[in-house]
């Protein structure tokens, strides 16, 4: 298997990647790497299963939970007007959440995030420049 989220966990783990906010049980929050919007963050399960419906009723349950804290970290760090949050799956298959914070001053406010994917490139952010956005969050979840 040649998961790219899976070698994001293996990264994680031993420390070697930088967008790194919290460490959950059973899963990663991490700053996106481009911030087209301000606070984008992925959820990604440290197991590989492609679907939610996959995922034993305790560990689904649990991982819900980190979700919750997760977005609600990010929505007291950047105070959107609204969270956006989705999981496709259909270009990595391994169970991950998105999180777009939403702002009332985005001009394609009712729009989904991922009409302005082909945008997310230019919004591509270095680990120097996360870090400061990563600890707003971190702030947020003590």
């Amino acid at each position: 298997m040649n998961c790219p989220l899976c070698e994001r966990v293996k990264l994680t783990k031993i420390g070697n990647y930088p967008y790194l906010i919290h460490e959950f049980k059973h899963s990663y929050l991490m700053l996106g790497e481009h911030q087209f919007f301000s606070g984008y963050s992925v959820l990604v399960l440290k197991e590989h299963y492609r679907e939610m419906t996959d995922l034993p009723r305790p560990l689904r349950d649990e991982f819900f939970h980190e979700m919750m804290l997760a977005s609600k970290a990010i929505e007291t760090a950047f105070n959107p007007k609204k969270m956006n949050m989705c999981s496709l799956g259909n270009v990595v298959d391994h169970v991950h959440w998105h999180f777009f914070p939403r702002y009332a001053d985005d001009p394609e406010f009712t729009d989904p995030p991922w009409l302005r994917m082909k945008l997310f490139e230019s919004a591509k952010i270095t680990p120097a420049e996360a870090v400061s956005s990563i600890a707003k969050i971190k702030q947020a979840l003590n």
